[in-house]
C-alpha cells in the first residue's frame, strides 16, 4: 500500500546572502511515520524545517500540508495547524519558571490563569512522559540537560500532531534516550508524525522508518531505513567513507600530572550541586573521560577550574597552584578550554569569525603590528583555520553567528587547540556536530594526546567516552562514584553507574 504524504517539500531554496543553504529540496514525509533527517553541519536540515514551522520563509519553491500548500509567516501559525518544533539551541526565558516556560504562548489570560491548576497539568504530563523537573525552579539555574526536557515537555503540552525535534538526545544518557524514543514511538502510535534531525546514526537506524539525506543544501536520498547500514549511511552523508581513528601510544603515569586534584570540594549552595572529595589526575599523553547525567557536578568542576569558583582542598594545574597565577598565564603556559556553551561562553556572535578566533589570543604578538591588531594577518590566519578545520562557509568575514551550530564548534576547537595544548578541557566537544566532524575532532584530540597533552573530556555522548578516553570516572552527586579503564566498562554498566543503579 502507498502512503500518501502528509508533508511535501517541492524544489525549496534558500539563500543567507552568498550561502545556498537549501537547493531545490524536494523530500515527502508520510503522514504517521517516524522521519529522521540526517547531514554534515550546514547542509540544510535545520533551515528545511525552520521553513515548515514559519521562522524562516523560502526564497522559492512550495510545501504543501494535506495536499494543501502551505507558507506559514510565524510559529504560531504552525502551531495552530498541528506542528511543534523543539530547536537545538534551547527557546526559553531563563528568568522563568519551568511550568511558565512550558505554558508560555498558550497560558490564559492573566486574570484567569491559576498557578495551582497549571502546575497540576505540567506535573501530571511531565510524570505521564517520565521526566521530574522541579517545575517551580527558574529555568537558568537548570543543567543543559534539564533546559532539553523543559523545551521536550512544551512541544508535548502543545499537543502537536506533527512533532519536530532537532537533535533532542544530545544531553541525554542511554537510557534517557532509550525511554524518550519509546515515548516518541507511543506517540507514533497514537497517530502522531515525529521528524528527528540527528546527527547519530545509530538513531536513525534503531529508531526512524525513513531518512532523508542531505549534503551542502541539496537531497542526496531518502530511504527505508530497513535497507540501510551505519556504513552506507555515513557514506552517504560525506560522499566518502570513513577514515579510521590514528593509533597512539599509551601515556605515563610516572610523569608529573597536568592536572592533579585532591579531596577537592566545594561549599553548597542552593542552585548547583556541590563538589564532594574529587580526587582526579590527568598525565601528559591522557584522555580521562568525565561521564554522569547533566547537573551532577560537572558544570561545577568546570568552574572551578577556570577559577571562577572557591574550593577546599588543593588542585594544581600545569603545575601550579590552580589559584596561583592569573587565567591568561595559564593559558599561555598551555591551557585550552572548550567550554559547556559555545554560544553564550566561547564565541561572541555578533563578531566576525576572523575575531573570533583570535578572542584570548590577542594580545600575542605575532596577531600586532605596531601595537595594533594586524586585521590583514588575523584574516589570513582565520582562513588557513576554516580551511584546516573545514568550517563553512569558510568566510572570515562573516559573523560567527551566521554559522550552524556544528561549525560554530568548529571555529571554537580550532581557536582552542591550535597553538601548544598541555591540557585540554574540552566540555561536550562534538555536541550538535555531524558525523565527519565527529572524526576528524576525534582524530585531532587523538593526535593531541600522542603529542603530550593531557585532555579532561566531559562528554554526555558516552560513544564518544569509551572511543577516546584511556579511563573514564563517573559523577553522580557532586562525588566520582567510579572510575576504571575504559576496557573494563560497558555503555550499559556505565549508564547504571550515572543512574544510582549500580554503587
Amino acid at each position: 500500500m502507498i502512503l500518501s504524504p502528509l508533508i511535501t517539500f517541492k524544489n525549496i531554496s534558500k539563500s543567507f546572502g552568498s550561502v545556498l543553504a537549501n537547493d531545490s529540496v524536494s523530500f515527502s514525509v508520510t503522514d504517521n511515520s517516524f522521519h529522521g533527517v540526517i547531514g554534515e553541519n550546514g547542509a540544510g536540515k535545520s533551515t528545511i524545517m525552520k521553513i515548515l514551522y514559519g521562522l524562516l520563509r523560502p526564497d522559492s519553491g512550495e510545501i504543501f500540508l494535506n495536499g494543501q500548500q502551505i507558507q506559514f509567516k510565524n510559529p504560531q501559525e504552525a502551531i495552530r495547524s498541528g506542528i511543534g518544533m523543539v530547536h537545538q539551541h534551547f527557546m526559553l526565558v531563563p528568568t522563568l519558571s519551568v511550568w511558565e516556560n512550558v505554558i508560555l504562548g498558550l497560558e490564559p489570560t492573566r486574570l484567569n490563569l491559576n498557578p495551582q491548576d497549571a502546575l497540576r497539568e505540567v506535573d501530571s504530563l511531565q510524570k505521564e512522559f517520565g521526566f521530574s523537573l522541579d517545575l517551580s525552579k527558574a529555568v537558568e539555574t537548570l543543567s543543559l540537560g534539564e533546559q532539553q526536557q523543559v523545551e521536550i515537555l512544551k512541544l508535548l503540552y502543545r499537543k502537536s500532531r506533527i512533532l519536530i525535534l532537532d537533535e533532542p538526545t544530545a544531553v541525554l544518557t542511554p537510557q534517557e534516550v532509550t525511554s524518550l524514543f519509546s515515548k516518541l514511538k507511543s506517540l507514533q502510535e497514537q497517530g502522531k508524525t515525529i521528524i528527528v534531525i540527528t546527527h547519530k546514526l545509530k538513531e536513525i537506524l534503531a529508531y526512524t522508518q525513513t531518512v532523508t539525506i542531505m549534503r551542502m543544501g541539496k537531497v542526496i536520498a531518502t530511504k527505508a531505513t530497513v535497507d540501510l547500514t551505519e556504513d552506507h549511511l555515513s557514506q552517504l552523508i560525506m560522499g566518502r567513507e570513513r577514515v579510521p581513528l590514528p593509533k597512539r601510544t599509551t601515556f605515563s603515569s610516572e610523569a608529573q600530572p597536568v592536572l592533579h586534584l585532591e579531596h577537592l570540594s566545594t561549599s553548597p549552595t542552593t542552585s548547583q550541586k556541590h563538589l564532594k572529595h574529587i580526587n582526579l589526575s590527568v598525565y601528559p599523553g591522557q584522555i580521562l573521560g568525565i561521564a554522569g547525567i547533566e547537573g551532577q557536578g560537572q558544570s561545577e568542576l568546570v568552574e572551578v577550574l577556570c577559577q571562577l569558583t572557591p574550593f577546599t582542598g588543593s588542585a594544581a594545574l600545569l603545575g601550579t597552584p590552580l589559584n596561583s597565577t592569573s587565567a591568561y598565564a595559564k593559558r599561555q603556559a598551555g591551557f585550552s578550554l572548550i567550554p559547556p556553551d559555545r554560544q553564550r561562553e566561547g564565541l561572541v556572535l555578533d563578531f566576525s569569525t576572523a575575531d573570533n578566533f583570535v578572542l584570548g589570543h590577542q594580545r600575542e604578538s605575532h596577531f600586532l603590528e605596531r601595537g595594533f591588531l594586524n586585521s590583514r594577518y588575523i584574516r589570513s590566519f582565520s582562513q588557513s583555520l576554516m580551511d584546516r578545520f573545514d568550517v563553512r562557509p569558510a568566510n572570515p568575514q562573516l559573523p560567527a553567528g551566521a554559522l550552524s551550530g556544528g561549525n560554530q564548534q568548529k571555529l571554537l576547537i580550532a581557536r582552542e587547540t591550535s597553538s601548544s595544548v598541555k591540557m585540554l578541557l574540552a566540555c561536550h566537544p562534538t555536541r550538535g556536530v555531524d558525523i565527519g566532524s565527529i572524526d576528524f575532532i576525534h582524530s585531532h584530540f587523538l593526535r593531541l594526546a600522542e603529542q603530550g597533552a593531557g585532555i579532561l573530556l566531559i562528554s554526555s555522548d558516552l560513544d564518544e567516552l569509551l572511543t577516546l578516553a584511556d579511563s573514564i570516572a563517573v559523577i553522580r552527586d557532586g562525588m566520582i562514584v567510579c572510575e576504571s579503564p575504559t576496557p573494563g566498562l560497558s555503555l550499559k554498566e556505565l549508564g547504571l553507574w550515572m543512574t544510582g543503579a549500580k554503587t
